[in-house]
């Protein structure tokens, strides 16, 4: 399984994307440890055992902060008039679609989960679940969840947050020695960084300039697909770099056709809305 330099995975990033950085490597670093300490807990509880109160309370701040952190991320994402950002908030609306949730029910099921925490470290009845949370199909899902897969189970904060980063080269120097396909390589690149950074104000073009960008940023997948699609056939691809793609698809429970799709989602809702905003002119 091989992706192309598009999307999340895309080298080339905009000033925003760059700022923003810090915050996403911060919670990238502190979701796991919660995530792996609250599924402990879960465990002990199942088994009859009552968890240390401080610890208890540890993993509920842990968590609630995680989610604070995780919602103002997504919100500077979506009000950001970059389009690298946009489109990275638009991937993750589309993956949580797919799975028949929402950043918002997920950050109510966590608030909440980390309340029954602390209330059950203080020796007090749960809060009352979120308007917005139905319990019944909670439990129902974990129940399903017991006999899934976890590929096919719903992404959560953590999940997302862990994904593999791919950092090694797609091709090899010696691949790229013909003067023909290192002047086809280097202005691939050229175009898509200079798209990406015009895209840093994406949220000031009009509607129809929007729908213009994304058509742009479309056929640069394209040209990725075909530049690839060569060294694919001819078994040239760097090892390091497909085996690092595939432990991106597999941190996010996706294939590379899934992956895709997702993409292609994230880029129609942003298609939805520059129309939306042409229909209100």
């Amino acid at each position: 399984m091989v992706l192309t330099p598009i999307g999340p995975l895309c080298p080339f990033h905009s000033t925003a994307s760059t700022e923003m950085e810090p915050r996403v490597n911060e919670i990238r670093q502190m979701a796991p440890n919660f995530a792996e300490e609250f599924s402990r807990i879960q465990q002990e509880m199942m088994m009859g055992q009552t968890p240390d109160a401080e610890r208890l309370r540890k993993v509920a701040d842990a968590m609630h902060l995680a989610v604070d952190q995780w919602e103002g991320l997504l919100t500077r994402m979506r009000l950001t008039p970059d389009f690298q950002t946009k489109e990275y908030a638009k991937l993750t609306d589309a993956h949580l679609k797919a799975h028949g949730v929402t950043p918002g029910t997920i950050a109510s099921m966590m608030r909440w989960q980390s309340g029954c925490m602390r209330s059950l470290a203080d020796n007090r009845p749960p809060p009352m679940p979120p308007p917005d949370l139905d319990l019944e199909a909670l439990v129902k899902d974990a129940r399903e969840n017991e006999g899934m897969n976890e590929k096919s189970k719903a992404p959560s904060i953590s999940a997302m947050q862990a994904a593999e980063k791919i950092t090694a080269s797609p091709f090899d120097p010696e691949e790229l020695e013909s003067e023909p396909i290192k002047q086809e390589y280097k202005k691939l690149i050229m175009d898509h960084s200079n798209l990406i950074e015009f895209g840093s104000h994406y949220d000031d073009f009009d509607p129809l300039g929007k729908l213009s960008f994304l058509d742009q940023i479309e056929a640069i997948e394209e040209r990725w697909d075909a530049f690839f699609f060569r060294f694919k056939l001819m078994d040239s691809l760097n090892k390091e770099y497909i085996e690092q793609c595939e432990n991106f698809l597999s941190s996010m429970k996706l294939n590379e056709d899934e992956y895709r799709e997702l993409l292609s989602e994230s880029h129609r809702l942003m298609r939805l809305d520059a129309e939306r905003e042409r229909d209100r002119m």
